[in-house]
């Protein structure tokens, strides 16, 4: 009895069966997409191949090779409980993250520990949010943006803004980015007055702590 992960041995009373069995052993086991070679067209539409770069099936549409999402995309959630304060006004600071709850392919750098490293190319949701405290009453402004690879992104910034003191205030954005494998994100801030800090809050007897900043990653595509 032959095996199925083998072809059928050239038996049988004719060579038309027997290219019969073959052609149905190559049909059923040989059906592994093709690799995308580098500068391929995508001239016809629903071509499928495996894309080395993001390790996804691709299709072809509109003339790119659009990924297809299945269960192993790329996320993460990490968040901070250190408090983070600027040394001076008007002054780009990186938020560091310091806990990891879940993650796949996207980690926190081990030496620069506010970079998210990321392991594969993809399009990804972020998603972040921080909670401020104001230590007095005047009236200042955090700036909240996104650096890739040391670039700040265009038309990304948050600004909120406290004018009185001991209040607390949750800020929070998403936005979808392209990445490349080997990109690493930040989250950057700046205050008008160093009174302004990102800071979580302690446990109370009703409610768990809260970090001082979350970050959600999810890959689309």
């Amino acid at each position: 009895m032959s095996s199925p992960y083998s072809p059928p041995p050239p038996l049988g009373p004719s060579w038309n069966s027997w290219g019969e069995r073959l052609n149905a052993w190559l049909s059923l086991t040989k059906d592994k997409l093709r690799y995308l070679t580098s500068g391929e067209s995508a001239a016809e539409d629903g071509v499928m191949v495996w894309t080395r770069d993001n390790g996804h099936a691709a299709v072809s549409l509109n003339g790119k090779y659009e990924p297809l999402s299945y269960g192993h995309n790329c996320r993460a959630q990490i968040y901070t409980t250190a408090t983070h304060s600027a040394a001076s006004s008007s002054t780009a600071y990186a938020i560091t993250w310091e806990n990891t709850v879940y993650s796949e392919d996207i980690e926190v750098d081990d030496t620069v520990t506010s970079r998210i490293n990321f392991a594969r190319a993809g399009t990804y949701q972020i998603d972040f949010s921080c909670e401020l405290i104001s230590s007095n009453s005047s009236s200042k402004s955090i700036y909240i943006w996104p650096r890739i690879n040391g670039v700040d992104i265009p038309f990304s910034t948050i600004v909120t803004s406290i004018n009185t003191n001991g209040t607390r205030l949750v800020t929070s954005r998403s936005g979808i980015f392209d990445v490349t494998a080997g990109d690493y994100l930040e989250a950057m801030f700046a205050v008008t007055d160093t009174a302004m800090i990102i800071q979580g809050s302690a446990a109370t007897a009703f409610a768990p702590a809260s970090p001082s900043a979350t970050m959600s990653v999810t890959q689309l595509r």
